[in-house]
Order: structure tokens, then C-alpha cells, then sequence
């Protein structure tokens, strides 16, 4: 956050209350220095590490199911996230490697399996997939908060209509005000009173994430990859550094199914001989650690 807040310092947004005629007046945002780039970068690399973090739960979890380094089929394996079932079932060979218990367990965090817009991991694959093979996100701002105080004349009657909470480029028209009666010699001023949070453009039309701010859902994410990690460790292992995040009915459950784990044998590198030399006479000075003279 700390290269948005320095961005923010800069006051790179302006606000101002237009009148449109008849009472209609329009509060408007304009937004004319770009987001800088780093932003980008960095969330990006954050989503993609937290992509790499679920995959490399399903590699250690086949590590410690078949005791080597590496697991059968390492090349296939990654933690699956479909938005169809056609598509789980269309890749369910990468998971061979896995128990019939960790299929299941997966097969309930999908996508497809509960409300697709809501579901972490669907939301994690879209927006590192964004970044890994497209390009970088489009990052953006948002009016995480908006509760404007008015001051207008005595009488009137003011009507309120929400516009758009997503600031793009140049200008976005976020409230529009109807009073009535009205004449032009009235005046009506605005305060805003509104915090606006970094965002990121694929994310901002998500129903159900717009209604969090931008640092409560990296938090949220994070928690969520921490409770899976906690998941699998304990279920391989029978020890977790998070026990917290689990049940007692999964651990029960867990302890009672776990086989004995197996010794996890890691591959040794092939020693390479180098070409034969010859050795040189040498004096039992040198061999007692003594140095040559000369």
C-alpha cells in the first residue's frame, strides 16, 4: 500500500459540483495523473505467489503420500481451479498422484461447485492468469466510501442518485443531485467525505468483492491460502503451525484416516569423473600440513 499512499500525497484526483441547469447538479471526480506502474507489478506478483502456494500444496502433499522427491507425475500436477465441472473432469489425470480424500476435498472448493463470484480461489486464478499470460492489471481507483454532507438553501428538496464508484481516466460522474424548487440565485455546496482505495479493474465489478475494501480482501486471500496450507499440512503430517484454522472434527477425521509417513527418499546428483591426471612426488612435510618452501 505504501506505493499507492505515496501516489495518493500527490492529490491526483480533483472534485467539483456542476450544475447542469433546473436544479440538476452533478458531483464529478477527475482524475488526471496515471496509476503508477509499480502497482501493477507488484499486485500482480503478489496473486501469482499466492497461485504458486496452492500449487505447491498438491506437490508436497504427493511428496509426502509416495515418500520422493519428485512426486509421480510432477509435471502435471497443480491445484485445480475450474469455473466448470466438465473442466475438473476433463483434468482430473493431474491428480492421480493424490488420494481419493484429497480429490474430494478439492472438488468442494471449485468454482463451480459454489457461488462462482464469491470463491476465493476462482478470483486468484483469474487475476495471476491475468498477469502470468496477458498482461499486466489494469489498476485503477475506487470510492470504497462515499457520504457526501450538503449545504443547500432552506426548502428545497434534494434527490439523490448514485453514478459510478470506479474511477477511470479523466472524469467520472458519482452523484447526481435533483433540487427542486429551485432558482439560480440558490447556491449548493458538497463535501465529499469519501475514501477512495487503489483497485483493480477485472476485480471492480465483482457483486460481492466491491463491497470489501482493497486491503480487508488481501487479507481475506491470505488467510484463505494459509487455512489450505494449514489443511494439507496437517492431514500429511499430523502437525500444522496454524492448528488454529482447523476444526477438531477435521483433525478426528484426519488422525483416523492417516497412514504411517513414508520416509521421503530426495534424488542424490550423479557424480561426474573428471579426466584421469597424474600425481607429482611430494615430500612427507607437505602430506604432515607443512607448506613448500621456496
Amino acid at each position: 500500500m505504501q506505493i499507492w499512499n505515496d501516489y495518493y500525497t500527490e492529490h491526483p484526483v480533483q472534485w467539483s459540483l456542476d450544475h447542469e441547469g433546473s436544479g440538476v447538479h452533478i458531483l464529478r471526480v477527475w482524475r488526471d495523473a496515471p496509476m503508477p506502474a509499480e502497482l501493477a507489478v507488484v499486485t500482480g506478483e503478489w496473486f501469482y505467489s499466492l497461485r504458486s502456494a496452492l500449487d505447491y500444496i498438491i506437490w508436497a502433499t504427493a511428496v509426502h503420500l509416495h515418500g520422493s522427491i519428485p512426486p509421480p507425475s510432477e509435471g502435471v500436477l497443480q491445484y485445480p481451479i475450474y469455473d466448470t465441472e466438465k473442466m475438473w473432469n476433463s483434468q482430473l489425470h493431474r491428480l492421480k498422484p493424490l488420494a481419493d480424500h484429497h480429490r474430494e476435498m478439492l472438488y468442494e472448493m471449485q468454482p463451480f461447485a459454489s457461488d462462482s463470484d464469491a470463491n476465493y480461489l476462482g478470483w486468484i486464478n483469474r487475476l495471476s492468469r491475468i498477469d502470468r499470460h496477458r498482461r499486466l492489471s489494469v489498476m485503477t481507483s475506487y470510492l470504497a466510501d462515499l457520504r457526501p454532507v450538503l449545504q443547500y438553501p432552506e426548502g428545497c428538496n434534494v434527490e439523490m442518485r448514485w453514478g459510478n464508484r470506479v474511477l477511470g481516466p479523466g472524469k467520472t460522474e458519482v452523484l447526481r443531485l435533483d433540487l427542486s424548487p429551485w432558482d439560480d440565485s440558490m447556491e449548493v455546496k458538497i463535501n465529499p467525505r469519501s475514501i477512495i482505495d487503489p483497485e483493480i479493474e477485472d476485480w471492480s465489478a465483482s457483486p460481492f468483492w466491491r463491497r470489501i475494501t482493497y486491503g480487508e480482501r488481501f487479507a481475506y486471500m491470505q488467510i484463505f491460502v494459509m487455512g489450505e496450507v494449514a489443511t494439507y499440512e496437517y492431514d500429511c503430517t499430523g502437525d500444522t503451525r496454524k492448528p488454529d484454522m482447523l476444526t477438531d472434527g477435521f483433525k478426528e477425521v484426519s488422525n483416523a484416516r492417516r497412514q504411517p509417513m513414508p520416509v521421503i527418499v530426495e534424488p542424490s546428483t550423479p557424480t561426474v569423473w573428471g579426466n584421469p591426471v597424474q600425481g607429482k612426488p611430494s615430500t612427507k612435510h607437505a602430506f604432515d600440513g607443512g607448506r613448500s618452501q621456496t
